[in-house]
């Protein structure tokens, strides 16, 4: 029997952190069975199913991964709206005794990070007074990333909300600097911020500014984006507004809104063209146009794609029986 929306809908409203039957990271056929075919669905698609279901006034927005889960809740009609998963993976003591990348761990009744090259030891710091969630940290006196002290930090208010930003009540940050000029009490991240490398990335957004952190150089503030309809498409890669699309944090160059959809593996297209991430692949053929590498593909792998008249290792184009030895070695592993 299928579930009341209205009724649903108004709890929601009075409890937005509890969506229940809802999960965060279900998928779209589990949405169905308990409230039934939406009322309309977004013409923004990933590998043909869309991104969006609407019910009444309220979508409900699903990632652009493989698995294509719901990751945001979202309403600006009569009402605003607007819940991601609650972020449970808070500060906890440290119990970890063996090294773990980019994590933290106890050795001879010391805290100790473990770093790319070697292990770093978090001088004068007693674990008993040590919290921590991979590589964010804090004890009573200090906030750490990794192994390295975050100069002005208040360890009182520090608080971690995803993979790839943290906030106190002066600053947010990121695992490469301060996001500039942050409006801390409006300011909210968009995804869970650590792309499909286990990498920390995503996009977030506050009253004034929509950023872009991808772990590598300073946060990048999109100018022009539209704030109040800005959201992420929860891959951590692409976003959208009401008038255009983004991707890895630049704008899509001539991406027409109402024909775009993703097609996996970074590229997408609308009616006229196809991208690979933020840029276009000129000369591609936008009906033919197939992405093969495999959905279930290690991390790292290649990014296979064809048409009918060309074979496309990411965005360029490489000889067919190069691009075959390829997507056949993707195969086997």
């Amino acid at each position: 029997m299928k579930q009341d929306f209205t009724i649903w809908r108004n709890q929601t409203l009075q409890n937005p952190w509890d969506i229940s039957p809802l999960k965060f990271g279900m998928s779209q056929d589990e949405v169905i069975e308990i409230f039934g075919n939406p009322d309309a669905v977004s013409t923004l698609r990933s590998d043909g199913k869309p991104l969006i279901l609407k019910y009444h006034d309220i979508e409900l927005h699903f990632d652009g991964k493989a698995h294509h889960g719901l990751h945001l809740i979202y309403s600006d009609d009569e009402i605003e709206l607007s819940i991601t998963a609650k972020h449970e993976e808070t500060l906890q003591p440290i119990t970890n005794a063996e090294p773990v990348d980019n994590e933290f761990f106890l050795k001879d009744g010391a805290v100790y990070f473990s770093g790319l090259y070697e292990n770093g030891l978090l001088k004068g710091i007693d674990p008993k007074d040590f919290c921590c969630w991979h590589y964010w940290g804090k004890s009573s006196a200090a906030c750490f990333l990794g192994g390295i002290r975050l100069r002005g930090a208040d360890p009182a208010s520090f608080q971690v909300l995803n993979f790839a930003y943290a906030m106190d009540k002066t600053a947010v940050y990121t695992t490469s600097g301060r996001v500039p000029e942050a409006d801390l009490a409006s300011f909210q991240v968009l995804d869970n911020g650590q792309n499909d490398s286990g990498a920390p990335q995503g996009y977030a957004k506050d009253s004034r500014q929509v950023c872009f952190h991808n772990g590598d150089g300073k946060v990048k503030i999109i100018k022009g984006a539209e704030i109040s309809s800005f959201r992420s498409l929860g891959d951590t890669y692409v976003a959208r507004d009401e008038k255009r699309i983004y991707a890895y944090g630049k704008q899509l160059p001539k991406a027409e809104l109402t024909s775009w959809e993703l097609l996996g593996h970074w590229y997408s297209r609308d009616a006229r063209r196809v991208y690979y991430l933020n840029r276009e692949i000129k000369g591609a053929d936008r009906d033919s146009f197939t992405v093969c590498t495999p959905w279930d593909a290690p991390l790292l792998t290649d990014h296979l794609a064809r048409d009918k008249d060309h074979f496309y290792q990411n965005d360029e184009r490489i000889e067919e029986a190069q691009w075959r030895e390829r997507l056949q070695a993707i195969k086997e592993k």
